[in-house]
């Protein structure tokens, strides 16, 4: 029992990081090489804050793929654990230390979101797009710069000293094993106030609404999600030559998906799907969706479905491609019954021709057989006068 415990946990285990990492990328081919150690998907950036009287440290999550903030944490106060953290120590540490802290009460809650909310304001899209080569490159030199005015305005500070470092890591492990998980939670993105607000918090920054968290097509993802209990991840099949394009799909119109069962996640949607027989063995056969809709932009299409059971199928194209339709019914053995059909017909419509054809010559030969008697009759006649 404890042996299939064991493994039950490393597939719950496996699925879970699955689930995760699919929020940094774009496609499932992006998160297997995740996972398989081949890229790396995020960003750990490290700040320790010294603010007058008070210390603290903020982490920030960042996709490097999808270019937005994951996670943000800001713990700042009075606890002396503070004092002996360090940005260049492993971010496993610093979250348990962070997380000790939270459990003590040693940090002012207000203090810390209100330095959260401003740092996420800082770090927009177009921010981070700047920021990203630098930080491939080991560059956090540019961090303290940005975010000195923007926290001293949230917290009316007078005095602070901040040092930054960046860790290159897999989102989803960092999200998976964080201490702090239950004891400190994200700061979360002021998506809901008013450019004035912004203004009068952080003088200097762009009043835009920030793009990392919420894009326009992750609202058009969004809508398709709202009337779905479960939604399952797949691939799309891809048909060139008798495949539908993308502007000529229509709602309603029968595509056919595929699921990845190259992974945990998949095989558990092969189960879910009812592909996976009494002794494990896996259909091949694809399974159909009603073409719901397409999310996208110039980089990914999200294609969506709806699939057996109400489940929302959903795959991800980088480009437009021509999406794979049922065939009509087997049309294997039409063929030589429509030329074993049309063999009767012709059979059948020869046959009375035939039979008019020997009607006709038996009738000719009937009245050649009078017309000669007739002639021998005159003969006979002829010949008894004379």
């Amino acid at each position: 029992m404890s042996e299939l415990s064991s493994k039950a946990d490393q597939l719950k285990r496996q699925a879970d990081l699955i689930g995760l990492t699919r929020e940094a990328v774009f496609t499932d081919e992006q998160a297997k090489e995740v996972l398989q150690g081949k890229i790396t998907d995020g960003y750990l950036v490290k700040i320790k804050i010294d603010l007058d009287s008070l210390n603290g440290m903020v982490l920030i999550l960042v996709s490097s793929i999808r270019k937005h903030v994951m996670e943000l944490y800001a713990v700042v106060g009075t606890s002396p654990t503070f004092r002996r953290i360090r940005t260049f120590a492993d971010h496993v540490q610093i979250s348990t230390d962070l997380g000790d802290i939270g459990k003590t009460g040693g940090y002012d809650p207000a203090i810390s979101e209100n330095i959260g909310r401003a740092v996420h304001r800082v770090f927009t899209k177009e921010k981070l797009e700047e920021l990203l080569p630098l930080w491939q490159k080991k560059d956090p030199s540019h961090i303290a710069e940005i975010l000195e005015m923007p926290i001293l305005a949230a917290t009316k500070g007078r005095n602070i000293k901040l040092q930054a470092e960046v860790d290159k890591l897999s989102t989803a492990k960092f999200r998976y094993e964080n201490p702090m998980k239950g004891v400190i939670l994200p700061i979360p993105k002021p998506e809901d106030e008013t450019p004035s607000a912004k203004d009068a918090s952080v003088p200097g920054v762009s009043t835009e609404p920030a793009r990392g968290e919420l894009s326009s097509l992750e609202r058009q993802i969004a809508q398709y999600r709202t009337s779905f209990p479960k939604e399952l991840n797949m691939k799309t099949v891809i048909s060139p030559i008798n495949g539908v394009e993308f502007d000529n799909l229509m709602e309603g119109m029968e595509i056919l998906f595929r699921v990845p069962t190259e992974t945990p996640e998949g095989l558990t949607n092969a189960q879910i799907l009812g592909l996976i027989d009494e002794e494990g063995k896996i259909s091949k056969e694809p399974v159909v969706g009603r073409f719901l809709g397409i999310a996208g932009n110039k980089t990914e299409y999200h294609i969506f479905a709806e699939g057996p059971n109400q489940y929302l199928l959903h795959s991800v194209e980088e480009h437009p491609v021509k999406v794979a339709i049922p065939k009509p019914a087997s049309m294997a053995g039409t063929p030589n019954k429509g030329s074993a059909a049309q063999g009767q017909k012709k059979k059948v419509g020869n046959a009375p021709a035939q039979e008019s054809k020997s009607s006709g010559a038996n009738l000719f030969m009937l009245m050649g057989a009078f017309i000669t008697i007739v002639l021998f009759g005159v003969l006979i006649f002829v010949m008894v006068i004379l």
